[in-house]
């Protein structure tokens, strides 16, 4: 079976709780109640998330990163070993746009050659600001990278982002 390290990282309230969770059976979260909470999101991750999802003889782990700018430090923790990321966005939220837009900087030259989507979530919230192609040129995402739109609650939505992110992975290991 093969084992693969993907991480999920994003801004604060992207989804990447539930997206961990809609995936996996069995998860383990570090969240905490916020101090101050903003609409219905009460609860922020402040270590990570991790799960384990098996699928076609592999096993893929993900490790889901805090999205609060005070917790950024585990960034680099998670990332050691890692074979791909999955960047997930607030599709609805231009501020959040703007903070992907570190994250990214950060990941790609960080690990300019390891294999990652970027995941356009709650696109279908009203009020929807921006799509594939406003994200590709906000965040300089080349054209080799894939931008999917994602609904984390949903299992098969997610799933496909996952293999995706495997599919990038595994060619890049045929081609090394």
């Amino acid at each position: 079976m093969k084992t693969y390290k993907i991480l999920v990282s994003g801004p604060f309230n992207a989804g990447k709780t539930t997206f961990i969770r809609t995936l996996c059976e069995k998860y383990l979260d570090t969240d905490k109640p916020l101090l101050n909470p903003i609409g219905d999101k009460t609860e922020t991750t402040v270590a990570l998330d991790f799960g384990v999802i098996t699928y076609n003889d592999r096993k893929i782990k993900l490790f889901g990163t805090p999205g609060q700018r005070e917790f950024f430090f585990m960034w680099e923790i998670l990332a050691r070993g890692l074979n791909g990321y999955i960047l997930v966005i607030d599709s609805g939220d231009v501020e959040a746009l703007h903070e992907a837009e570190d994250l990214y900087r950060f990941f790609r030259n960080m690990l300019p050659e390891i294999p990652h989507v970027i995941a356009l979530n709650k696109y279908d919230k009203p009020g929807f600001r921006f799509g594939i192609r406003e994200t590709r040129m906000a965040l300089g995402v080349p054209n080799s990278v894939p931008i999917l739109k994602v609904d984390a609650r949903d299992y098969e939505s997610a799933l496909n982002v996952v293999k995706t992110v495997v599919k990038l992975i595994e060619d890049r290991k045929q081609r090394l």
